[in-house]
């Protein structure tokens, strides 16, 4: 059996997963015993920057299917971070919107956010680049279509 020069360590999508769940469990340590998650605090800055959003509009923005988002963010409207009204135009659309409550935590979360990432002694040129790069691929690969595996599906059952 030759060695594979390329260890699952050394590959890139190994990498993004790993740094993923780095991220998560940096912004775990930040939201403390808040009740604030990653998640929430991704869902809340994008209210900020682009609200109020339709549900699947918030769907899109954080990459999270919309049957997910509905039950956490109705524990974040009793929370009073969000509001949910329904839309005027379309009885059917919920809109989402920031309130001055979650703008004021996102505010505080974001402070030690920045203030956590300045004590990782990150070269802000470095990580502009990685960003970019990061939205580049993203999109590549969200626009890619990828070969398929084919495989008896007796391959799996040991048959």
């Amino acid at each position: 059996m030759s060695e594979d020069p390329y260890p699952f360590t050394r590959r890139l999508c190994f990498n993004v997963y790993a740094t993923n769940r780095a991220f998560v469990r940096f912004y775990q340590a930040i939201a403390g015993d808040s009740g604030l998650t990653y998640l929430k605090l991704v869902l809340m800055s994008a209210l900020r920057d682009e609200g109020p959003l339709a549900i699947s509009e918030l769907s899109a923005r954080a990459g999270v299917e919309p049957n997910t988002l509905s039950p956490l963010l109705k524990k974040m409207a009793s929370a009073g971070v969000v509001t949910r009204q329904r839309a005027r135009d379309d009885e059917r659309r919920v809109l989402i919107e920031i309130t001055p409550k979650g703008r004021g935590l996102l505010s505080r979360a974001d402070a030690l956010v920045q203030q956590g990432f300045a004590e990782l002694g990150l070269d802000p040129e470095e990580s502009a680049r990685t960003m970019r790069f990061l939205e580049d691929l993203r999109e590549r690969l969200d626009a890619a279509n990828p070969p398929r595996l084919k495989i008896d599906p007796q391959e799996l059952d040991g048959g």
